[in-house]
């Protein structure tokens, strides 16, 4: 029997609205009244991943930035992977915009979320109603000086490719480089990824990452997925993340279908009976 869950949040626990269905909330919860270890993974940072916690109605410790940082249940930093500053520098000097496809940068920063002045205006209406806070505008200049815990951009997926590459070649392939979804490519620590983060929760909990399942839909999920004890992918996912996995990795329902909520009444089926959605047996 599987005693944990690690679950991403963007494209699997949350619809294309950014919102949680009743049903997964209410699974959710059942999961944890019954004993099972409930661990969000995301590369939201802690603000944004906390604003969902909230709305589950749960309390626990929350993996931000990719595995990049941990706040424990009472929202303090017990892990923290930054980084390095040779590398950010290297990625702040790139020219991002000769790509084209209005791509602009975007920066975590301890519960700080900075992008350069004027890059708000790139965010729409959609991403403005799905977050609670917009990010703060600061000059280029003044990150340089930060601890960072990734650097992402958002633009289309084609130019995006091509920026992926040269901060590829500029930083020797010393940083973790993921598409969190087609119009998103994140950089962050060589060592930072969910998956660590999570071994490093699970261990302080006294469980094995093996004795855990896990669920995603982006390239920065692949650690956690391909070392828990079992990792399923969702139907929306990436089309990057599902060509780096065997073809029998399993797929699941999507986000849009409480494809991760259907899949853990299926799992923990013996102690999740009295869930209200009907179980073929």
């Amino acid at each position: 029997m599987y005693k944990a869950v690690i679950s991403d949040l963007d494209g699997t626990l949350l619809n294309d609205r950014s919102k949680i269905s009743d049903f997964t909330r209410e699974t959710v919860r059942k999961l944890i009244d019954r004993g099972i270890k409930f661990y969000i993974a995301t590369g939201r940072n802690y603000g944004l991943a906390k604003v969902v916690m909230d709305e589950l109605g749960i309390t626990i410790p929350l993996i931000s930035a990719n595995g990049a940082r941990i706040n424990d249940e009472n929202g303090e930093v017990i892990f923290e992977d930054l980084l390095g500053k040779e590398e950010v520098k290297k990625i702040l000097e790139v020219d991002y915009r000769k790509y084209g496809g209005n791509i602009f940068m975007n920066v975590f920063s301890g519960e700080d979320w900075f992008v350069p002045i004027g890059a708000r205006e790139h965010i729409s209406e959609e991403e403005r109603k799905a977050f609670p806070a917009l990010p703060e505008e600061v000059e280029e200049e003044e990150l340089k000086g930060l601890d960072i815990q990734k650097i992402f951009f958002i633009g289309e997926h084609e130019a995006l490719v091509e920026l992926e590459k040269e901060i590829i070649e500029k930083t020797g392939g010393k940083v973790t480089i993921a598409f969190a979804n087609e119009t998103c490519v994140e950089f962050f620590s060589e060592t930072a990824n969910k998956a660590n983060a999570a071994k490093f929760l699970l261990k302080r909990d006294g469980i094995d990452i093996k004795d855990a399942v896990s669920f995603g839909d982006g390239e920065n999920d692949y650690e956690m997925l391909t070392m828990a004890g079992k990792g399923f992918i969702m139907g929306n996912a990436l089309y990057r993340l599902k060509n780096m996995m065997p073809e029998d990795f399993e797929i699941i329902g999507t986000n849009n279908e409480d494809g991760e909520a259907k899949k853990l009444v299926e799992i923990f089926l013996n102690i999740c009976l009295d869930i209200y959605m009907p179980i073929n047996i």
